[in-house]
């Protein structure tokens, strides 16, 4: 690691100094992507550092990632150098990529992401499939209601009305910041949303408080909050300086918010529905205990993430 944000190796010394027209022209968009890259692995940054480069630069430059490749021999305004300037010296602070663009790809959709509102990772798209394919063995000209508990960005709702039809979902989030990236992500695809005669309702509550037991759905589906309180300050400074850690803290050991899923089920789903929910990669065989204690919840499968850890389980009210 360095001890400066300003070293003798910094793209900050090499960026918008005074120069020779020649020196100048030496910044060229993938010029400029390949610095970054190297010295982002310098700093121990974690990966991917060629994607994190190619995001800031064509970000700055209001080009695509393609277009960084094409220019390869145009060099960079001493303007444009600046814009890349500031970025990199906002993720030297270790501010996430995805905060720094105001945006984050999940899915087929581009979500609006920031301060106050976790991102949506790729081992979610996993709980995304899990839940599709129980979908789709129900009647497609059926109306399938659905809870979620946590929404955080709405990544997963709009994921499933991207896919779907005749989806009516309520998702729950007790943060008022990440409702109001929700209702902005809802809002910006509300055309689609439509015309797969999709709903989604945004409410702001504390776990299912919010949620009369009249209504019963024939799903309920969270990424929860998993991270034990102790292992928090051990988790990467993008992570824990800068995410909401209303949605990473899972209680003392981690599964708190997996209790509150299997009580709720008994109440809030209907008979033969469905309770789908990601967890831990360490977490398996503690929520399967619990799991083990309800004779009403029958395991229906348990899947992988794309790393090879058990990461998403489904289970099927009796």
């Amino acid at each position: 690691m360095y001890d400066s944000l300003f070293d003798n190796y910094s793209i900050m010394d090499r960026l918008t100094t005074p120069s020779s027209k020649n020196t100048n022209s030496m910044w060229t968009p993938p010029k400029l992507v390949q610095w970054i890259k190297e010295d982002f692995e310098k700093r121990g940054f974690p990966p991917p550092h060629r994607l994190q480069a190619e995001l800031l630069v064509s970000h700055a430059l209001n080009i695509s990632r393609l277009e960084i490749y094409l220019q390869f021999d145009k060099p960079c305004t001493t303007e444009e150098q600046k814009i890349v300037r500031e970025l990199v010296k906002r993720r030297y602070k270790r501010e996430p990529t995805a905060y720094i663009l105001q945006y984050h790809d999940f899915w087929s959709l581009r979500l609006k992401v920031g301060s106050g509102v976790l991102i949506p990772r790729q081992d979610t798209e996993v709980l995304v499939e899990c839940i599709l394919e129980k979908i789709q063995e129900r009647d497609p000209s059926e109306q399938i209601h659905i809870l979620e508990l946590g929404t955080g960005s709405a990544a997963i709702p709009l994921a499933l009305c991207y896919e779907c039809h005749n989806l009516s979902i309520v998702t729950i989030e007790l943060s008022k910041n990440a409702l109001e990236y929700a209702a902005f992500n809802t809002e910006k695809y509300s055309d689609i949303i439509q015309q797969r005669n999709n709903s989604i309702t945004l409410l702001q509550g504390d776990r299912f408080q919010s949620i009369s037991p009249k209504t019963k759905y024939d799903f309920i589906v969270s990424n929860p909050p998993y991270i034990p309180k102790h292992d928090i300050d051990s988790l990467q400074a993008e992570v824990k300086q800068w995410e909401p850690i209303i949605a990473l803290n899972g209680g003392e050991t981690g599964i708190d918010f997996y209790e509150v899923l299997l009580n709720s089920a008994h109440e809030l789903l209907k008979p033969n529905g469905y309770l789908i929910f990601e967890h831990g990669y360490d977490q398996l065989h503690q929520i399967s205990d619990l799991v083990k204690l309800d004779d009403t919840l029958l395991l229906d499968k348990n899947r992988k993430d794309y790393s090879g850890h058990y990461r998403v389980m489904v289970l099927q009210k009796s």
